[in-house]
């Protein structure tokens, strides 16, 4: 009996010590308690992105190619126009993907690689926009909630990886109910 307990000691104590030295650490984010819903500046709200308006069809575009498909909801197609970009102030472009449900527009959305990046698109979206709610006070994540537009940047340090994004909230609705 003696010796099975310094065994389960022994084991218990490895375990502890193994779990303690771990590489792979989960960031834990710290709520913002003084974090209220933000809507866009006065007037700024967009009725879609880069003059596509939220539900326009996609056979109404010219110029669309295809990359990729998001199965959630039944498939949400997402296409770059040639020649859109967003152009950030040092001058480096970003690629614009739209997301179309059901071939209508749905959101625009550019995908976010470094630090850089996120400072750019995040002076070009405050100047526009207002500045956004932050819910983690250790986390770069801001978000906008409008009458029928929603947007989003963020950026995950730990992950080197972001998103800006923009979407039709009638249309997130819509999937909902589907």
């Amino acid at each position: 009996m003696k010796k099975l307990v310094i065994i389960l000691f022994a084991f218990s104590l490895l375990v502890v010590l193994g779990c303690a030295t771990s590489k792979n650490e989960c960031p834990v984010y710290v709520a913002n308690p003084n974090c209220k819903l933000v809507s866009f500046k006065p007037g700024s709200e967009p009725e879609g992105y880069n003059g596509i308006k939220w539900e326009t069809k996609l056979s109404a575009l010219e110029r669309m190619k295809h990359t990729r498909t998001d199965p959630s909801h039944g498939g949400i197609k997402f296409y770059v126009r040639e020649g859109d970009t967003f152009k950030l102030d040092n001058g480096k472009h970003l690629k614009v993907e739209y997301g179309f449900w059901r071939e209508k527009f749905y959101v625009a959305v550019i995908t976010i690689k470094t630090p850089e990046e996120l400072n750019g698109i995040k002076h070009a979206v405050f100047r526009k926009f207002g500045e956004g709610a932050k819910p983690f006070l250790n986390r770069e994540e801001y978000l906008w909630i409008g009458k029928n537009a929603v947007m989003a940047l963020q950026y995950d340090e730990n992950l080197k990886f972001g998103s800006y994004y923009i979407r039709s909230d009638s249309m997130a609705k819509q999937m909902a109910a589907k």
